[in-house]
Order: structure tokens, then sequence, then C-alpha cells
């Protein structure tokens, strides 16, 4: 028999806490409006978990922690149903209760759910003003960790808009491949066929509000377009590929800045797309064929080993010095949690350290492969000054023929006159986009230029 929507939700939910259990696949589900009921239970819950796990707690005799990660995110589930999306407390209630079988759960699920919908406007916060590291983590919902970072990196008061803007979903962002449809003719196509979109703030960029699965968009088997953040095209902006230019992506899965790299080059030039195993270069692959791109190698590979990589290079008889490097670092995410709350409670402060050990050792191939006069781009999608400024910081003292260049000078026209532009956080060689100011997610992209035999960097512009 096939499960409720929320019977879907609670094995996804669960799924998180016990990686062992399989969850299902929401793009399975057939019916429209089922699947957005899971997605918005799931995200919803796991976006206000903190929050929901508070005021739970005081309905029970028992530690929280205590209970099975079933009824434990069977009684998130509810509770956030009641307490955010204002489902009728016996319609939530009954419906959570019906997702299990066993008598003693379905009586305390349903016992404790009642409670909480009996005190739906009882939800009780810590001081601001005594601690407002504390506060901001209950009311929206992050750890603690996360959340004083944000504070000592903003200052309360924007730490408190990127928290609010991290619990705001983001809309659906395409970019358009204009070598197979333009961005004004695929937005009235998209309208035509009832979807409410809108032109993003790039000149190839739509931003869809409300729609179905992406792959029942139309154009997608043709190749009209890719999902992805406007913050995340901007980084191939940035890296500013040119018609003739040979260019490497390091860590190219699933494969959006390659593709995009592809298509500005236009088939003049190509680009070499690696990542650190199989199923990640079939990943970018799979990319590549569906936009009918003929101008890039994928192999699979660990980028910080230089001579496997100058291997496989001389295999495919390739040249071994690229005229631009993209280094979009793996890196801890956090600016990505606005369509990834699961991170919030996944992450943890001891894997930002873990990334920048590598993050650094990836640089120093890049360095090693790009020619002299080459590009390099440095991007994360967080915003912890270890993965950002701090390797950066590294790499430019320890790299002593590379130059920082302003990365904001390659903007497209269409991104310096919006909303926030020009207030990016700056510094030699890099910037800062953030969602509560960009409307993108939070990236960091910093770029420097590899000097030429004898140039000295008194004389270059950054």
């Amino acid at each position: 028999m096939q499960k409720s929507a929320r019977g879907v939700a609670l094995d996804i939910l669960t799924s998180f806490e016990v990686p062992a259990l399989r969850a299902p696949s929401v793009s399975q589900i057939p019916d429209d409006r089922d699947r957005s009921l899971v997605h918005e239970i799931v995200n919803g819950t796991l976006r206000w978990r903190r929050l929901i796990d508070d005021h739970l707690s005081g309905f029970l005799k028992r530690p929280f922690s205590s209970l099975t990660p079933r009824v434990r995110n069977a009684l998130r589930m509810g509770t956030y149903e009641m307490l955010v999306m204002g489902i009728p407390p016996y319609a939530a209630v009954s419906s959570t209760v019906e997702c299990f079988q066993r008598r003693s759960e379905r009586g305390f699920v349903n016992g404790v759910l009642r409670a909480v919908a009996r005190n739906l406007g009882h939800v009780e916060l810590p001081s601001i003003d005594t601690d407002p590291g504390l506060y901001a983590s209950v009311r929206y919902s992050y750890p603690e960790w996360m959340v004083r970072r944000l504070i000592s990196m903003l200052g309360v008061e924007d730490a408190l808009s990127f928290l609010k803007a991290g619990n705001t979903p983001p809309p659906l962002t395409l970019r358009v491949n204009t070598a197979a449809t333009t961005r004004d003719g695929f937005l009235e196509v998209l309208r035509k066929q009832g979807y409410t979109a809108e032109a993003g703030s790039l000149d190839i960029s739509i931003k869809v509000h409300k729609g179905r699965r992406v792959e029942d968009f139309p154009g997608y088997d043709q190749g009209y377009f890719t999902v992805q953040d406007e913050g995340a095209m901007l980084v191939t902006f940035a890296l500013e590929p040119r018609p003739g230019d040979y260019v490497w992506d390091m860590c190219a899965a699933p494969g959006g800045k390659t593709t995009h790299i592809a298509e500005v080059l236009a088939g003049n030039g190509r680009v070499v797309a690696t990542d650190i195993d199989d199923e990640r270069a079939r990943m970018i692959e799979g990319s590549v064929r569906r936009l009918r791109l003929s101008n890039i190698t994928v192999f699979a590979v660990d980028a910080t080993e230089s001579q496997t990589v100058r291997r496989f290079l001389e295999q495919r008889e390739l040249p071994t010095e690229f005229d631009r490097i993209l280094l979009d670092a793996p890196c801890s995410g956090l600016g990505t949690v606005r369509r990834n709350p699961d991170l919030k409670w996944h992450r943890r402060e001891s894997d930002i350290f873990k990334m920048v050990e590598r993050q650094k050792r990836l640089l120093e191939s890049a360095a090693h492969f790009l020619k002299p006069g080459g590009t390099l781009v440095y991007s994360t999608c967080t915003v912890t000054e270890e993965e950002n400024q701090g390797v950066w910081k590294w790499f430019l003292e320890t790299q002593k023929d590379f130059v920082p260049e302003d990365p904001a000078k390659s903007l497209p026209l269409s991104w310096k006159n919006r909303r926030g532009a020009g207030n990016e956080t700056r510094g030699p060689g890099y910037l800062y986009l953030l969602p509560h100011v960009h409307g993108t997610d939070g990236f960091f992209i910093a770029k420097a230029r590899k000097m030429l035999p004898g140039e000295s960097p008194a004389v270059v512009s950054g």
C-alpha cells in the first residue's frame, strides 16, 4: 500500500538521524500537491527544529533525546504543521498518529501533540538582551556555535538578518542556456504553461516561484536551462572565460559551473572538469549530455594529487597548463542553509578545520597547473572566515607569484544595477555575497592572476 505524504515525510526526516534507513525519493511521488506537501513538511521541520524541540520538551516527562528517532520526528512534524503551517490541530494530530501501527506509540504521539495543540500561543524564548546568541539560536532555530560565529563576523543586527534569510525558502533559479533559447522567450513559455516565473537579476536567469518537478519543466530534455543560484552564476562571470581558453574546473560536480563556462566559450575552447570519484564524474557527464555540450572533458581524480592529474591529462593528449582555473572548493556549505536546512544539524564546527586543510592542498595544485598570466578563481558557498579570508590570505602569502584582482570588476552590468550590488564585503581580491543583502546563497569569490616571468607585483593592479 502506498504511504501517505506525511508517512513519506516522516521516513525522510527519520533517515537524517538513521542513515541506514533508506528514505523514499520525493521525485517518485506522482501527485504534485503531495510532493509539495512532503517538501514543505520535511524542509520546514528541519528549518525550525531547535525551536520545535525546545517547545516540545515542555510537554514531556522524559528527555526528548530519549525517544526513538521515528517518534521524535513525528512529534516535530506534527508540531511544525500546527505551529508554523497553521494546519488545524485535529488534522495535524490525527494524520501524524496514522503514521504508527503500535498502540503505545499512537497513544504517546496523540497525547503529546494534543498537549501542544492546547498551548500553541505559548512559545517561550530566551532574553535577547541577556544573551543574543542563545536567543537567536532558539528563535531562528540554528546551532549556537553557528549563531555565535555569525554574530562575531557580522554583528548582531546583520547576523539576525542572515538567520531570517536562511529560514526563507528561496525561489527556484534557472540559468538559461542562451545557445538553445533566449531568456525572455523561455520565460514566456513557462508563463504560458502556468508557472509563476519572473526575470532574474542577471540577463541569463529566471526565478520560478511555483512549479512542478524540474524534470517536467518545458525544455528540460532539450537543455534549455540549468538549476543554479545566481551567486553560483557570478562565480563564472568572475572567472571571465574567453573564446579559445583552456579551463580547469577542479571540483566540478554536479556540473553547474562547468556547463556555464562551456556555454560562455560557445564551442571555442575546452573545459576539463574533474571530481574525486566516478559517481561525481557521472553527475557532471549527465549535465553535459542534457545541455548538449561537446567541449568538455570529464574524469574522476583527486585534484590534490598533481602527478595523477598530469598523467590523466597526458593520456588524453591534453595540455598540462591552463589559462583559467576554477576551484569551487569543498566547504562547510553554511551559505546554503536556506535550501539545505539539514546542514544546520549535520554540520559540526570541527568540520570547518578539516575543510581548510583540503582547500589549501587544492589551491597548491591549482597554482601548479596555472600558466603564467593565467587567472585563478577560488570560491566557496560558506561564510566562515577560516575557509574564506583565512585560506585566501594563506594562499597569497605562500604563492608569491600571484597577485589579487577585484572579482567585482568582472560581474555583469545587470548585476551591478540591482539591489545590494556594491555592498559586497570586500578585501584583497575577494568579495562576499550574503542572502539577506543580495538574495543569493552565501558565497565567497576570490580572484588572482599568476604573474609572468620577470613581472613585478608592484606594477600589477589588484
